[in-house]
């Protein structure tokens, strides 16, 4: 048993088969980058603020609504859209012409070139225009990259040694991500204790340009030592026209095949369902966090750095149990995983406020002024802008005069708990208005009486509450919990269908898996738009909850060991 243990490991491969293996998982130290700090834990967040500078909290656009994270949603899944239509197609070429590696650079190149434009967000009028647009094209580069960067993974060694190659690969995306969200996390709390909001925008945007520099740097690694997959039969005199209609008849054969490849495209079905659910819960939760639960920055980066350094060794202890039970049975325990975190996760609820100090704006009279000082009030970044803040600013000028008569501040009290956009609290201690308590009906803390808050209400009043779990505590409990599924869910997708996919069509069936991957990518984040427009993100989440257990239910089905001898059949003919 030992034997054939150490036999199988890849640490018994040769040095030269080794070398490769380490710089391919070295891109995905490079550009998880890119999906961490990035994409998850400081773009989306620093792109609702800019929507709201210019929208407040939401606003509608060619007849739908929209808020900030429901607007970012959709420009994920439109550029998953593209990457969805170009993939096959681009796969089948690098299956006829030794393109994989190039391919992958100059995807790589575009995607950390707009990160780090993002950059110039800041000097122009609507800056939320320019970031998810620079967003959009970096995204394609990131989502095209992998598709190529996946593709040498049945040529790096035998099938057998897959599920150790793959988790080894999400396990040094993890530390090498986490290690450059952790030092964002330093510098920008770090800017924020000691220096004014200027300073800390400043911080952040080039926390995102070192993002793209990172992803571009540590690629040069992967490139240099991961050898071109040879093919067979190139033709010396490169035509473009003939190699694109090569590619459709190569394609039009794959589907003429399909029933050849039966169980790979079954997996592929079952794959569409789940993964929906699980990238969309990925590509959404940090702008979900800042909308819906009021989470802050600095708690968002803390749970990103707190998934990524706990799905590293959750990623080798799913590849464990995958050679102990099987890929498949590995890859349904974390599905499994991910339906019960999602359960709490539409548990979340900010605890009720129940201390003055928890108010947003504090007042106290001041009976020699016949006036009411403001004693503290919710520092505003210069681009957060719902409408009590520009009354505020526009009507009371906060750095000029902090006092406020009885009219005045009755008028600002009303525009709180009646303004729809607005969502902060306000506490009057003293004179004619003492023990006034108001709480805007758009305030994080606020639940409403519909089915959907039945839940988080429950566990707010019996778990949240009497412990005193804040909402940033709950969202780092996620954290822990979510990193433990997290690397086993992608790894072992990744790996389920590698062992299914022949070697000579790797790059074109992985052109199929980036399909699959970004048109569920497509439409979960399209189901949150929509459930938004309905006046629920809760119920975006319900869905896409129901879409990760179906998807569960339906790879139970799938025959993974077959569709593994199907692709062996395959490469023994060539």
């Amino acid at each position: 048993m030992f034997k054939s243990e150490k036999k199988d490991s890849i640490s018994n491969l040769d040095p030269q088969t080794r070398r490769a293996i380490r710089g391919w998982c070295m891109y995905d130290w490079a550009n998880s980058a890119f999906f961490t700090s990035a994409g998850t834990a400081i773009f989306p967040i620093y792109f609702v603020i800019a929507f709201q500078a210019t929208f407040g909290s939401r606003t509608e656009i060619l007849g739908i609504t929209f808020t900030g994270s429901s607007l970012w949603a959709l420009g994920v899944s439109l550029s998953a859209l593209f990457v969805a239509l170009s993939s096959p197609i681009l796969g089948a070429i690098a299956d006829t012409k030794p393109l994989k590696k190039t391919f992958l650079k100059y995807y790589m190149i575009t995607g950390s070139t707009f990160t780090i434009i993002s950059f110039f967000a800041a000097y122009l009028a609507d800056s939320w225009i320019w970031l998810i647009g620079c967003y959009f094209i970096a995204n394609i580069g990131a989502a095209g990259a992998n598709v190529f960067y996946n593709s040498l993974l049945p040529t790096l060694a035998p099938s057998k040694y897959v599920n150790e190659i793959s988790t080894k690969g999400y396990a040094y995306g993890y530390v090498g991500g986490g290690l450059l969200l952790l030092v964002h996390l330093i510098v920008i709390q770090g800017a924020s204790l000691y220096y004014d909001e200027a300073i800390v925008d400043l911080v952040t945007r080039f926390c995102i340009v070192s993002v793209g520099i990172w992803w571009f740097g540590w690629s040069i690694w992967t490139l240099k030592t991961v050898p071109e997959p040879p093919v067979d039969n190139i033709s010396k005199n490169y035509n473009l026209s003939a190699t694109i209609v090569s590619a459709f008849s190569r394609l039009k054969k794959t589907f003429s095949e399909i029933r050849k490849f039966k169980y790979l495209f079954s997996f592929l079905i079952a794959f569409y369902i789940f993964n929906d659910g699980v990238q969309t819960v990925i590509s959404v939760a940090g702008a979900y966090a800042a909308d819906v639960l009021g989470v802050d920055l600095i708690y968002n980066m803390i749970t990103i750095l707190i998934i990524q350094f706990v799905a590293a060794p959750g990623s080798i202890f799913f590849g464990w149990l995958a050679n102990k039970v099987g890929t498949k049975e590995a890859l349904i325990t974390a599905l499994s995983g991910w339906i019960v975190i999602i359960i709490f996760v539409l548990g979340f609820a900010p605890l009720k406020i129940t201390n003055d100090l928890d108010f947003d704006y504090q007042f106290t009279y001041d009976s020699s002024l016949n006036k009411y000082n403001l004693v503290s009030a919710p520092e505003f970044s210069s681009t957060e802008e719902n409408k009590d803040v520009i009354f505020w600013k526009r009507n009371f000028h906060i750095n000029e005069n902090q006092s406020l008569d009885e009219n005045e501040l009755i008028l600002f009290s009303n525009l709180i708990s009646k303004e729809q956009t607005s969502s902060y609290s306000i506490v009057i201690n003293g004179g004619n208005l003492d023990s006034t308590r108001l709480i805007s009906q758009n305030h994080p803390t606020v639940l409403s009486d519909e089915w959907i808050d039945v839940w988080p209400i429950l566990l707010r009043d019996i778990l949240w509450q009497p412990l005193n779990i804040k909402i940033g505590f709950q969202w780092m409990i996620l954290g822990l919990f979510s990193g433990l599924v997290l690397g086993g869910s992608q790894a072992l997708a990744r790996a389920c269908f590698s062992m299914m996919t022949p070697v000579k069509k790797s790059a074109e069936f992985f052109g199929f898996y980036a399909f699959t991957m970004k048109a569920s990518s497509v439409i979960g984040p399209i189901i949150y738009v929509f459930a938004v427009n309905a006046g629920s993100q809760k119920l975006g989440v319900l869905i896409i909850w129901a879409l990760i257990v179906i998807g569960t239910i339906y790879l139970s089905t799938v025959n993974i060991e077959k569709g593994t001898l199907v692709a062996e059949e395959e490469n023994s003919k060539n």
